[in-house]
């Protein structure tokens, strides 16, 4: 009687349907990462990552997206991600190349490709954080990540004042777990 109940109740748990607000788990062995996303996103298509192909987020190499999440069908707001050739090994590099980032997207700016709003260096993470206008109708938040192997790029494209799609940006990145760690 025991183990019925005992099935019963674990057949009962595993068949409930997941809330609205569960995680769910998004591998990806190529680069070596975990992402917790909620229920609303969505692996892209590789017609979003070639829709997105062109975008020029001023962090290391452009596009070559190897992976992507669509919080929306429309794939308004979503999350490009590649690798970014290079490798830091220490504090003092990774504040090197942090100005040097900032640096060239301040360049471009003066150019008029993009505006730079916010920059930040996340120590916990190590992480660099950026917030760009890429142009009047879309915003960029760009996340550099910086692992013992080398440097991931995740690329959050939203409306321009959507601060939902942001926040949503900045949670899905915050959700990360990274196969080989991160500097420290």
């Amino acid at each position: 009687m025991r183990f019925s109940l005992a099935a019963l109740l674990l057949a009962s748990a595993l068949l409930q349907p997941l809330p609205a607000g569960a995680s769910l788990p998004f591998y990806n062995p190529d680069l070596g990462y975990t992402i917790w996303l909620p229920g609303e996103w969505a692996e892209a298509r590789p017609a979003l990552l070639r829709r997105y192909a062109a975008l020029r987020d001023g962090v290391g190499r452009d596009g070559g997206w190897t992976a992507g999440y669509a919080l929306d069908r429309s794939g308004e707001t979503c999350l490009l991600v590649s690798a970014v050739p290079g490798r830091v090994v220490s504090r003092a590099d990774m504040a090197n190349f942090n100005q040097f980032i900032i640096r060239g997207i301040q360049r471009a700016e003066r150019a008029g490709c993009r505006r730079l709003r916010e920059a930040s260096f996340l120590p916990e993470k190590p992480m660099l954080r950026l917030v760009m206008d890429l142009d009047p109708a879309r915003t960029s938040v760009v996340h550099l990540v910086y692992t013992r192997t080398g440097m991931l790029k995740f690329t959050g494209v939203a409306r321009r004042g959507d601060a939902d799609g942001v926040l949503a940006i900045d949670r899905a990145v915050a959700s990360l777990y990274l196969d080989q760690g991160l500097v420290r």
